[in-house]
């Protein structure tokens, strides 16, 4: 068990396959649930898959081999040049379940730190997070979350490098042409600060934990 403290956590996985990341989240989310640990953010990398939700519509990924999720949405891709974050929260506010605070908090955060280092960003149409590039709107990050009872679980994946590219080409990531699809150029250790700066206005303090430890939370 980890020590219990007034706090948020976070942690760096590293590069990590798609189906370890989703049981690590299903342990933590009853460890949630159970109060072993805080309201907890994983940032990670995966190994490149690709991943549809509950409302996937088979053409947008007829070329590729996909993992089914439960979370919202329909194709994605995950890849190198990718930053994901997960969202171990409960998302209760006085007893009543805010999912749509929680998204609301965590676009702001990401938009926010986007604008902080010059980029024009915005919600634009579909969920995740988007940019003006020279007049035109590119999807920058894809958000896709799901709630057991009242604690969320998924999250967002934030594209950083143009190596990601490759990857979307072969879908129409949320049914939508994969020209849309565009990365910021930020470094992966400046992202995951600014955006616990920015996590930490809305949600409270973070606090680092290692990766070893988050992973030994028991079944």
């Amino acid at each position: 068990m980890l020590l219990r403290e007034m706090t948020n956590y976070w942690t760096d996985l590293g590069k990590i396959k798609y189906n370890d990341a989703l049981d690590l989240q299903y342990r933590l989310v009853r460890a949630r649930k159970d109060n072993q640990i805080p309201d907890t953010v994983l940032f990670l990398e995966h190994y490149n898959v690709y991943t549809i939700g509950r409302k996937s519509e088979p053409s947008n990924y007829s070329n590729v081999d996909v993992i089914k999720t439960d979370r919202g949405g329909d194709v994605t891709y995950h890849g190198e040049g990718q930053l994901v974050a997960y969202f171990i929260f409960d998302v209760r506010i006085n007893g009543k379940k805010e999912i749509r605070k929680l998204l609301e908090n965590i676009e702001e955060s990401y938009i926010d730190m986007l604008k902080s280092y010059g980029y024009r960003a915005m919600l634009y149409g579909e969920p995740g997070i988007w940019i003006d590039d020279h007049g035109q709107k590119r999807k920058v990050a894809s958000l896709g979350m799901a709630v057991d009872d009242y604690v969320s679980y998924h999250g967002m994946a934030l594209n950083i490098s143009p190596e990601v590219l490759e990857g979307f080409r072969l879908i129409n990531p949320c049914g939508m042409n994969s020209s849309v699809i565009s990365y910021v150029d930020i470094p992966r250790e400046k992202a995951i600060h600014s955006l616990i700066d920015e996590f930490s206005e809305h949600f409270g303090k973070f606090t680092q934990v290692e990766s070893r430890n988050i992973i030994r939370i028991p079944f």
